[in-house]
């Protein structure tokens, strides 16, 4: 079965209700590698050289019950990958493997990356990207204002390759006036 090959990802540490679950998923969707453990309790992980760029921290048992996933400060953190084709790849991996979707695959506007971004165990939202638009002192970039109602903002490609319905929320702002 196929496994994701992300190259980066800055770092972050995540609260999970069940680390070997997530653990699992990370090495088995994402395709991490582990660093190190503290006990049982918190594992760094890798996409690349870095020691870690996403730790997990097991929530302690009288907390689990009261994390609630909706209720997540991050929205979505994101791990690079090499091309579109294997932004394909990834999604139907997902699909094959029954993983939520929360939205892509896509293009964005600002930033002109590709994108699929899909849930975790816990309900975090997860997204790989490629393509993303780079700025150098050879290929300087003018800072523009991109219109948050407009479909091209969200998804250059006007959702003809996404995999799932939009979630709500996007719904609700794009393609209608301010």
């Amino acid at each position: 079965m196929y496994t994701p090959k992300p190259t980066k990802l800055g770092h972050l540490v995540l609260k999970v209700q069940d680390i070997q679950r997530s653990v699992a998923f990370y090495q088995d969707i994402v395709g991490l590698k582990i660093s190190d453990w503290i006990d049982d309790r918190m594992v760094f992980l890798r996409a690349g050289e870095d020691h870690h760029d996403l730790a997990l921290l097991q929530l302690p048992p009288d907390q689990i019950n009261k994390q609630d996933p909706a209720q997540s400060r991050v929205e979505h953190f994101s791990y690079h990958v090499e091309s579109i084709d294997e932004i394909k790849k990834i999604t139907r991996m997902l699909v094959d493997r029954g993983i939520e979707i929360d939205r892509g695959l896509g293009r964005h506007g600002p930033g002109d990356n590709t994108f699929i971004v899909f849930k975790d165990p816990d309900g975090n939202n997860v997204e790989f990207y490629s393509d993303m638009l780079q700025i150098t002192e050879s290929k300087p970039y003018q800072p523009s204002v991109w219109p948050g109602n407009k479909m091209s903002t969200f998804d250059q490609w006007d959702l003809e390759n996404f995999v799932v319905e939009p979630p709500e929320r996007i719904k609700a702002i794009i393609d209608k006036p301010q």
